[in-house]
């Protein structure tokens, strides 16, 4: 900064000098064409007394060589006349240039000297965003070295962690090693067998290794709706209709309609007789594992909808599915469901009928 402004100062005072300078020569110029100008005028004014002289008489004219030597004289005048206004000219050119200099230094210096004092605001600006800069990384500086003291603190607990709990381990794996081997068994409690309360029940369907919600209670509710309002005539028949498909399940049932007199007059009825939940296809529903896995699952979200206290869930289960009955039946006991298997034969469809027999849990 004290560089750039001597620099600067430099600068100035050689201008200053520079514009002295040329103060003086045009003085100096000034004062010699003054006096080229009082040498003009004089000798101006003597070739005029010159050319107003009265001519010689006739009688004067005896002496040729006095005219002789005005003449001479007239003309070295003249010469030096002449001689002067050149001169004049030349001098006078010689100041409008030096003039026309002067005013174009003037110029640039004005211009050198803005630009020295954009530099120098440049400068300052400069000096201090790199005074906040070296504010701003000292602060880093010390936050950096906080966040290493700290991370050396957590690296060191850890350290006492991981030593802790390989002695754990190491205290753990000796402790097996000298207990004797024993054979674990694992109970999962199951209620006396009994037979399932009308309308407490929930149907699944275990089947390739995955869960299927079978909507029976509904299809049954759809039933009783459609048919709770009949009036027909007293030929009894028989009717084929399907619901569906509800949860990837179609439900085929057949009715039977009818009417009887009694002493109140007729009363009309309906009969179920039988009815089958066909799959839409084969793998319907979710792997066991991933329902078993998360309570957002569909075979979490279906269950949670049957009250835990009072409902018995019963699972249709295939051959090809029985090694995951334990997980299901433990997932199911860990919620406080109770829990009915219903073993199905492969190609045999989830079917109801009158004359079939209720769940009964185990």
């Amino acid at each position: 900064m004290k560089k750039r402004r001597l620099e600067y100062n430099r600068r100035a005072r050689n201008a200053s000098r520079l514009e002295d300078g040329q103060d003086s020569f045009l003085d100096v110029v000034s004062n010699l064409v003054g006096v080229l100008i009082i040498l003009i005028m004089v000798a101006g004014a003597r070739v005029q007394r010159t050319a107003s002289a009265p001519r010689l008489s006739a009688e004067s004219q005896a002496s040729e060589l006095a005219v002789d030597t005005k003449t001479i004289e007239e003309r070295r005048a003249e010469k030096e006349y002449v001689a002067a206004v050149e001169e004049l000219e030349k001098l006078s050119e010689e100041v409008r240039s030096r003039q026309q200099t002067t005013v174009e230094t003037n110029e640039r210096a004005e211009t050198l000297k803005r630009q020295a004092d954009l530099a120098e605001l440049e400068y300052r600006r400069l000096v201090q965003l790199s005074a906040e800069l070296d504010a701003a990384l000292e602060g880093a500086s010390r936050q950096k070295t906080a966040a290493e003291k700290e991370a050396f603190d957590l690296q060191s607990a850890i350290f006492e962690k991981e030593k802790r709990f390989a002695d754990l381990q190491r205290e753990k794996e000796a402790l097996v090693a000298a207990r004797p081997k024993a054979i674990v068994l694992e109970n999962v409690p199951t209620p006396i067998s009994q037979r399932v309360a009308d309308g407490h029940e929930g149907f699944f369907c275990l089947k390739h290794g995955r869960l299927s919600h079978v909507p029976i209670n509904e299809f049954q509710e759809r039933v009783m709706l459609k048919f709770k309002g009949y009036r027909g005539d007293m030929t009894p028949r028989e009717m084929q209709e399907k619901i569906g498909p509800v949860d990837n399940y179609v439900f085929n049932y057949d009715v039977e309609l009818g009417a009887r007199r009694d002493g109140d007059g007729t009363s009309y009825y309906f009969e179920f007789k039988y009815g089958e939940c066909v799959p839409t296809s084969d793998l319907i529903g979710e792997p066991v594992d991933d329902a078993l896995a998360s309570r957002e699952s569909v075979f979490c979200q279906r269950l949670l909808k049957y009250v835990r206290e009072d409902t018995t869930i019963t699972i249709f289960v295939y051959p090809d599915s029985y090694g995951y009955l334990n997980d299901v039946k433990r997932f199911l006991f860990s919620l406080g469901y109770m829990t009915a298997l219903r073993p199905l034969p492969d190609g045999v469809p989830i079917s109801l009928s009158p004359n079939g027999t209720a769940s009964s849990t185990y």
